[in-house]
């Protein structure tokens, strides 16, 4: 039975059904045939419903696709998840990104959503966004907002439909210029006044961190302010997130406090689900899944390609497009089967798993070495993981092997 998902008038074709008879007639890779001997079946145990079930399969191609453009970056933020500053040797040049552009209109992917580094600071990044408009993509940009100077506000106006996410990781010059660097409050609060001038389309991207924390309606305000919606994303221990996770990444009693901060706040976005469950697992609005290697991946400044951006790690790398196209390896990548077909784990007991589906596989992994594991900073099955003295349940048996074998690779 072949299935398929119209959106936004691009049609997508559910892979389920495929990986199925490749488990069956013993085609499908190690990685993912272990993750299928394991259920019975190639997508998840029977707890799973709704949209995640239906997704694990993967579509035929992403809907949004995040595009790390570069690593050249003229800020030196303590959590950047990809460690970025000086551009990298093997950075895609202009013609290989604007193939790559073709490649994914041809797919029908619908959105590329690009960052870095700061994609501003990208050679070509002009001839980039102008091909996106003419093959009718959606473009996002996120940005520090301190290269946007009137005349490129004016310019980028002529390319919509196109957003924009400024970051803000603070309410105040002492706050965010903590994280993001000296000066850059204030030079990210005149970007958003030059792109607001446009009437552009415009996010406030805010880290959720023990220090913003508090001012959370400052931070609100001000997007108001530029006509912005808020939104507030996890601390990853990702890139140099690493080094900095034990002193920001808020505690429990300020995650509690911010899911009922969120419930005054329905407009804020988020894009993650534990973000959307309260202290008693009840559910609040928003996404309920992960959606990566299912509905978006990650391709990075030198053409690796990841599940999300926050799983930059070699071990999750599903290919290269200096070496092979981007269909073949969202299609047939080793990596990329064995994601889709993770089981839940240790989380498979949970009355909670349907909402939130384990949380965030990047950071059970940096944080705990396991994808089989409950996100460290889970709210609803007790205390949260110590990240320098977890003792994490005992994975599933296949997949745990599989994780073993990752680690190995070392």
């Amino acid at each position: 039975m072949i299935q398929f998902v119209q959106f936004h008038g691009r049609r997508h074709q559910w892979m389920g059904d495929q990986r199925r008879a490749e488990a069956e007639s013993g085609a499908l890779h190690p990685l993912a045939r272990a993750a299928f001997a394991e259920t019975g079946d190639p997508l998840l145990p029977a707890q799973t419903s709704g949209s995640q079930r239906f997704l694990r399969g993967g579509l035929s191609a992403p809907i949004t696709v995040t595009w790390e453009i570069t690593a050249a970056c003229n800020l030196t933020c303590v959590h950047c998840l990809s460690s970025s500053g000086k551009r990298r040797p093997r950075e895609l040049t202009t013609e290989q990104a604007l193939a790559v552009v073709d490649e994914l209109a041809e797919m029908q992917v619908f959105q590329i959503h690009f960052g870095g580094g700061e994609p501003f600071m990208y050679p070509g990044i002009w001839r980039v966004l102008e091909r996106c408009r003419e093959r009718d993509l959606v473009m996002c940009v996120s940005t520090n907002g301190t290269l946007i100077t009137p005349e490129r506000a004016q310019r980028l106006a002529a390319l919509e439909p196109i957003y924009f996410q400024v970051s803000l990781d603070g309410a105040t010059p002492e706050t965010n210029d903590r994280i993001r660097g000296q000066d850059a409050f204030r030079r990210a609060m005149r970007g958003l006044e030059r792109l607001a001038a446009e009437g552009l389309s415009l996010t406030v991207n805010s880290v959720l961190t023990r220090y913003s924390f508090p001012e959370l309606d400052r931070l609100y305000a001000i997007a108001g302010d530029f006509g912005a919606k808020l939104r507030v994303t996890r601390l990853r221990p990702s890139g140099r997130g690493r080094a900095v996770w034990e002193e920001l990444h808020p505690t429990r009693e300020q995650y509690r406090s911010f899911v009922a901060w969120l419930r005054e706040h329905p407009d804020v976005l988020t894009a993650d689900s534990f973000f959307h469950l309260n202290a008693f697992g009840e559910r609040l609005a928003g996404l309920d899944m992960c959606g990566a290697a299912t509905a978006t991946c990650c391709i990075c400044p030198e053409g690796e390609v990841y599940p999300c951006a926050f799983f930059q790690t070699p071990e999750f790398e599903a290919g290269n497009l200096h070496e092979q196209s981007f269909r073949e390896i969202w299609r047939h990548s080793p990596v990329f089967a064995f994601y889709r077909q993770m089981g839940a784990g240790s989380c498979g007991g949970c009355v909670h798993y349907d909402l939130c589906h384990g949380g965030c596989p990047a950071t059970k992994w940096f944080v705990q070495r396991s994808l089989q594991v409950r996100d460290p900073e889970c709210v609803l099955a007790g205390s949260p993981v110590d990240p320098l003295h977890a003792s994490p349940e005992a994975p599933c048996s296949s997949v745990a092997m599989q994780e073993d074998a990752l680690l190995r690779q070392e």
